[in-house]
């Protein structure tokens, strides 16, 4: 797994550094050294700092942080990256969500080298966890920011630093014709099975079940469900959609950030649910039976597999 690029110690750091403008080196970058020969100095407003990963690899939320920690610009040096497209295309998202905020476009990249200046002493480099520490917190006095852990999910990071640099309490509409890779879903005819939610590797799906009246004699229990959809913690995984024994969850085109931002869990779909006669799993089909089932009853010598079966083969595959 990409290790996750984590600000925070930078931030600490630049909340008392003064702004300055930083150059990111990538982890494979053979001579960082070259840019803080080149750029720091005495006075200098430069800092140069080495990730643990490569910027290919960091995504757009990490720069947007360094900028929201109080970063005055970020330059990332490319010419010891290993993947320079990809990391120019890092660079490029991060400076549309700038853009699209309306502040200055001080995120880019450079492809060459810098050029060797007559000082030959190189200045500290900076790393994640390798950065200058004030007296304060030699003194375990702390400088008043709060920074939470840096979630492993893209789209809830991104999110989260979008609302701190927009500074705003909404709507965000600014940010929407930027494009968020997030799915919107529909579910009309939503059974409740729960598939869905149990296959999602990001809990982005949840359903939630209501007793309206018990079983009694020859008469089932009758509930009623709601599956709701937590836009900005899916990744676009498309498992749930495989999975599905009616095929009832789709596509419907693509979440706006103005949504992602606000938080709001959609409601996908409500519907009453029973439970099945043959296998007791809980559907809101007409009938005793759920999807399976019906479908075993009606091909009882059937060589086909039954509707939601075929992923979770592949899956455990």
């Amino acid at each position: 797994m990409t290790p996750v690029a984590d600000t925070r110690p930078l931030r600490h750091w630049l909340h008392s550094a003064g702004g300055p403008h930083l150059v990111i080196c990538c982890a494979e970058h053979d001579d960082p050294s070259a840019w803080s020969r080149s750029v720091v100095g005495p006075g200098s407003e430069h800092a140069v700092v080495q990730l643990a990963t490569c910027v290919s690899q960091a995504p757009p939320a990490a720069l947007l942080e360094l900028v929201a920690g109080g970063a005055a610009g970020i330059t990332v040096a490319l010419d010891g990256c290993a993947e320079p497209g990809e990391a120019e295309d890092v660079v490029a998202r991060a400076g549309a969500f700038l853009r699209a905020l309306g502040r200055p476009e001080n995120v880019v990249s450079d492809r060459a080298a810098p050029v060797e200046r007559r000082r030959r002493v190189a200045w500290p480099i900076l790393g994640e966890n390798a950065v200058p520490v004030s007296r304060r917190a030699l003194f375990g006095r702390p400088d008043g920011l709060q920074l939470v852990e840096p979630s492993e999910n893209p789209t809830d990071r991104t999110v989260a630093v979008l609302r701190e640099l927009a500074d705003v309490d909404g709507p965000w509409t600014e940010l929407d014709a930027l494009p968020t890779g997030v799915p919107r879903f529909t579910a009309s005819r939503c059974a409740g099975s729960g598939a869905c939610v149990r296959i999602c590797p990001e809990d982005a799906l949840t359903l939630t079940r209501t007793v309206l009246a018990e079983a009694s004699g020859d008469q089932g229990a009758m509930a009623q469900f709601q599956l709701s959809f937590e836009a900005s913690r899916c990744t676009g995984c498309g498992q749930c959609l495989q999975i599905c024994p009616e095929s009832a969850l789709q596509r419907s085109g693509e979440q706006v950030w103005s949504s992602l931002l606000a938080g709001t869990s959609v409601g996908l779909r409500v519907g009453l649910i029973r439970r099945c006669a043959r296998c007791g799993t809980g559907h809101g089909r007409s009938g005793d039976l759920c999807a399976v089932c019906a479908f075993r009853a009606g091909n009882p010598f059937g060589s086909a597999i039954p509707p939601g079966f075929a992923a979770l083969s592949g899956r455990s595959s």
